[in-house]
């Protein structure tokens, strides 16, 4: 399976309340060797609210740095289609960071 594919699968099993399989599938999405960088954005981006959410900063910190120094790229490279998890890494990792619940960078 293709990097969309496992995504697509993670957010069909977050929806159905399948959490462990959805990171599953978010884990063998980013392992894929034929990733394109839209899908692997939008992966490390719901994987890093995934770990948000189940307190794991320092792996959360790890997804949304990944988008975030590459986010001038990003943006000249696909305009708006990675806005928002661009936006959402930005914000999750400003909160870790002001609550010192991850390394400063």
């Amino acid at each position: 399976m293709t990097t969309q594919l496992y995504l697509q699968k993670a957010e069909m099993q977050l929806s159905r309340g399948l959490e462990e399989k959805a990171l599953e599938s978010l884990l063998s999405a980013l392992a894929c060797q034929n990733r394109d960088t839209v899908s692997e954005t939008q992966t490390r981006c719901l994987l890093g609210e995934y770990q948000f959410v189940h307190q794991q900063y320092v792996q959360a910190q790890e997804q949304f740095s990944w988008i975030s120094d590459r986010a001038e790229q990003l943006e000249h490279d696909y305009d708006d289609l990675l806005n928002e998890e661009i936006r959402e890494a930005e914000v999750l990792l400003g909160i870790m960071q002001r609550f010192g619940l991850c390394s400063e960078r």
